[in-house]
């Protein structure tokens, strides 16, 4: 018996945690990550998608696609700016009733899990979108550099390019600077966690589903920059969101049958009188 095919909607939900990983470090915000797969789910997607030999991929791709073009060619923010938001000022300890924090210790160890996630985040945010995309799909997705350039339409040669580019930024940005690379680097996220409060570079999650139980700095040193990014926890949608998401899904109306029944049906006989001057004419 010939396997029934999945629907956009079954696809899409199987899809979502992926999708909203790369959705999320591609926009570098919950809410741009959200917005983008709103765009996508309303899309009339389903002969594009459910006609490949892997739906999954073909949903992954246009995604990454969607985005990039949404994104542009240029890179939203540089490594400097960056540097002004969280390092213009010195290292201090972790005030506990700094705004945000409120006087409540147990609101700091989701807080830092928040600001290394989206620090992290925020450094991708300075590859243009094109050269961002490549390292997600192989260095966070696992996704061979042939593979990852079907996904995107483009040549391997010019992929494979664009991935040196990314590790090759992201190294030398990283290596000399955050404590989850080498212990002795200068930045660290509890000295960091004040002022990046203060200037809203982060606030409290929406909810703690995502938030890992170990400390934020329980890890080993990571110099492969592939291994410090996919050390992240998977960042994760409300319920709320997930259900809005999957209700928004665009589903192809079902094409006309004819009936089972009627093709049942005997045929009929009609008896025509015929008149011969008719005939004879």
């Amino acid at each position: 018996m010939q396997a029934l095919l999945p629907t956009l909607r079954q696809v899409y939900a199987a899809e979502l945690p992926r999708l909203y990983t790369v959705a999320f470090h591609m926009s570098g915000t919950r809410n741009d990550a959200y917005e983008r797969l709103c765009e996508l789910a309303g899309l009339p997607l389903a002969p594009t998608v459910l006609g490949t030999k892997n739906p999954g991929h073909a949903l992954l791709g246009l995604l990454a696609r969607h985005i990039e073009e949404f994104l542009g060619r240029k890179a939203e923010k540089s490594f400097q700016i960056l540097d002004d938001i969280l390092r213009d000022d010195i290292t201090h300890p972790i005030d506990i009733n700094t705004r945000g924090i409120d006087g409540d210790f147990n609101r700091v160890h989701p807080l830092l899990w928040e600001l290394k996630r989206t620090c992290l985040t925020s450094v991708l945010g300075c590859l243009p979108p094109g050269v961002r995309i490549s390292f997600i799909l192989t260095d966070l997705l696992g996704f061979g550099p042939g593979a990852s350039a079907e996904l995107l339409g483009i040549n391997e040669s010019a992929y494979r390019v664009r991935l040196t580019r990314a590790r090759k930024r992201l190294d030398n940005y990283l290596a000399p600077l955050c404590q989850h690379v080498d212990r002795q680097n200068p930045c660290n996220c509890e000295g960091r966690l004040g002022v990046a409060l203060a200037k809203e570079f982060i606030s409290f999650p929406p909810h703690t589903d995502d938030i890992p139980h170990a400390p934020y700095d329980a890890g080993p040193e990571y110099h492969e920059m592939g291994a410090l990014y996919r050390a992240l926890p998977p960042i994760t949608l409300t319920e709320a969101q997930r259900d809005e998401l999957l209700a928004r899904c665009v589903e192809p109306l079902p094409s006309p049958i004819s009936s089972p029944i009627a093709s049942l049906e005997p045929e009929i006989e009609v008896d025509l009188e015929i008149d011969p001057a008719a005939s004879d004419a």
